[in-house]
């Protein structure tokens, strides 16, 4: 039975490490430690910190995925190196509070004695951090920093094509080329069209084409 911690932020299904398009994925499931991740929005950090609970529970590690930092209080941190994986995403929401910053740095420490891997996701460049504490900034500076990958149009286009693949359709590559030059380029964005094309074929029972796009997400 697969062992994680009983949280109320659940994994989305379509964010494995497998379904990533890029370098990143391979290169952080090979980490340990402390890793910073960073990236531009919408480059899929979320996706590579929900990927990594996703592998550690193929693995039967304990695992925690903690997003929406901002509405959660500090404390929220004690404790939860005692997992094999600790992925905290959203970081700058947080970063510039000092409770944060000192709850941050303990749970450093913490994951480094417990031999726990924790990745922070969307950190902030250190020097744009106003009344930074010195002994994160050190603690942050010596960690493994990776950059998500930047997508060109042919990667986008494979991106599309997997997310109505996991939804169980065909998405010809004339419609995916014509959504890519029409939508928001963002991967959340595509990702979420793709998701509404999939509701929308099921509820009308028609086969996703161009003119059924341009009817149903109004391009």
């Amino acid at each position: 039975m697969t062992k994680q911690l009983s949280l109320k932020f659940r994994l989305d299904a379509h964010t494995r490490l497998e379904d990533y398009v890029g370098d990143a994925a391979a290169r952080l499931s090979s980490l340990d430690g402390l890793v910073v991740l960073r990236g531009e929005p919408s480059s899929g950090k979320t996706h590579l910190l929900q990927g990594l609970c996703h592998e550690a529970e193929s693995r039967n590690q304990l695992s925690i995925y903690l997003p929406e930092l901002g509405t959660l209080h500090p404390d929220v941190l004690i404790g939860i190196e005692s997992s094999d994986l600790v992925c905290l995403d959203d970081i700058g929401s947080v970063f510039s509070t000092r409770q944060w910053q000192e709850s941050l740095f303990h749970l450093i420490n913490a994951c480094k004695d417990s031999a726990a891997t924790l990745v922070l996701g969307d950190v902030p460049e250190l020097s744009a951090v106003p009344d930074l504490l010195p002994d994160l900034a050190s603690r942050l500076n010596a960690a493994y920093s990776l950059q998500t990958d930047v997508l060109n149009d042919a990667d986008k286009l494979d991106v599309i094509r997997r997310k109505a693949a996991q939804c169980g359709f065909d998405m010809p590559e004339e419609v995916c080329r014509f959504i890519l030059s029409r939508a928001p380029r963002d991967m959340n964005h595509l990702a979420a069209l793709v998701m509404r094309l999939d509701e929308e074929s099921l509820s009308r029972q028609k086969k996703v084409t161009i003119p059924f796009v341009k009817t149903a997400l109004g391009l």
